[in-house]
């Protein structure tokens, strides 16, 4: 641990910056982005993710296009990566997390060894990321000669991830599209037939009252039309019916068993830990999350469900060859 830590010192503090290395990612970093200006998977997200993130040119919150990225790549000079380092890295907000068998003690006394005297010369400020009400609507991204095509689309919530909703958002998340089991892998991809990948994932926010519920799948182009529509009758069905008893306890169940693995992982344990210490939190709030969780009942969940999910609320994004699909 000691000689790992004091490398990671040396590389933090006096990197090298060797020229060609500079070089050589860049024209790795310019290839990718190559690449991806003309996936519909990654057009489709990035096109959400600007949509999501309504932020003008010349604030850190702002999302480029990948033209826009590719232009200040290929801008990019060394000696202005000398002193952004130079200006911005330090420690004196850093936090260290370390898991395993090892002296506590001896360890602190290392770091601040390492660490102590290293200060950045610009202030530190949290940026923030208020709730943005999602807009409903859409963009249509023409990628042709794809064979397959994308379809992203996010909706805010005003929550975060200690909100009285949210234990509830995560089961609902889980059953709508947050495994192979949920409702749409079942409906669009097992039953039907109609998609690659199909699902929904769920961000929230730790310091901002700023969730993200996005929707996605990969399909072939003349499935487009089929796809939207069972994406739209799966939603609505949720609104109306609501979950079943049986199926927010068979997602309760998944989700604490997944928190429960990952808290058995060194990493996860480590990640968590410094997770903590940023938001000033402790194991406490992930045990009362789990309890939360496990005295939710069917009238609660769909009741948040019914709260927060709006099926014509997203905003999304489709990216593929639909003029030669003839759609």
């Amino acid at each position: 641990l000691e000689p790992l830590l004091r490398l990671a010192a040396e590389t933090l503090r006096t990197p090298a910056f060797p020229a060609a290395e500079f070089d050589k990612l860049v024209r790795e970093q310019i290839g990718a982005l190559e690449e991806a200006r003309l996936d519909p998977e990654a057009l489709a997200e990035r096109a959400a993710e600007r949509n999501a993130s309504a932020y003008p040119r010349g604030d850190i919150r702002h999302v480029g296009s990948f033209d826009d990225d590719l232009a200040e790549l290929r801008g990019a000079r060394l000696d202005g990566v000398r002193a952004f380092h130079a200006k911005f890295y330090g420690a004196q907000h850093a936090e260290l997390a370390v898991v395993g068998d090892f002296d506590p003690d001896a360890v602190i006394g290392l770091a601040t060894e390492l660490f102590g005297d290293w200060r950045s010369r610009a202030p530190y400020a949290r940026v923030p990321y208020p709730y943005q009400a999602t807009v409903p609507g859409g963009d249509v991204i023409a990628t042709p000669e794809k064979a397959n095509a994308s379809l992203v689309g996010n909706l805010a919530l005003p929550v975060k991830d200690s909100s009285p909703d949210y234990p509830a958002l995560a089961v609902i998340d889980k059953l709508l599209g947050g495994g192979p089991e949920s409702r749409l892998a079942d409906r669009i991809r097992e039953r039907g037939g109609l998609s690659y990948t199909v699902g929904t994932s769920l961000s929230p926010g730790s310091l901002d009252d700023n969730a993200r519920w996005t929707v996605y799948a990969t399909f072939a182009p003349e499935n487009r039309e089929k796809v939207r529509a069972a994406l739209a009758e799966e939603l609505a069905r949720a609104v109306k019916d609501g979950f079943t008893a049986v199926e927010v306890e068979t997602a309760k169940r998944a989700l604490l068993e997944l928190r429960r693995n990952a808290r058995a992982q060194d990493g996860a344990l480590a990640r968590g830990l410094v997770s903590q210490a940023y938001l000033d939190r402790s194991w406490t709030f992930a045990a009362d999350l789990d309890r939360a969780l496990e005295a939710l009942t069917a009238d609660q969940v769909n009741a948040v469900l019914r709260r927060h999910l709006k099926p014509d609320g997203f905003w999304t994004a489709e990216a593929g060859d639909f003029a030669k699909a003839g759609k």
